[in-house]
């Protein structure tokens, strides 16, 4: 155990010829900040539809306006 190699062996030089490279940084975090901009955009707004259809039921339940089945 005490004279067991552990280190990684290197990759041939061949598999850096199939490497593609990742677009630069600062062009993944610009489209990050439009994500995350478009998505609290979307959940607000779908938030707000949300409690303007609840406040319009509360109402029409306060009045006493909702006819089931009738």
């Amino acid at each position: 155990m005490k004279n067991d190699d552990l280190r990684a062996d290197r990759d041939d030089l061949d598999d850096l010829d199939r490497f593609t490279p990742r677009t630069p940084a600062k062009q993944r975090s610009n489209n990050l900040v439009m994500q995350v901009a478009a998505g609290v955009f979307l959940g607000g707004l779908a938030l707000w539809l949300v409690q303007l259809g609840a406040t319009a039921l509360y109402a029409k339940l306060m009045m006493g306006t909702i006819t089931f089945g009738g």
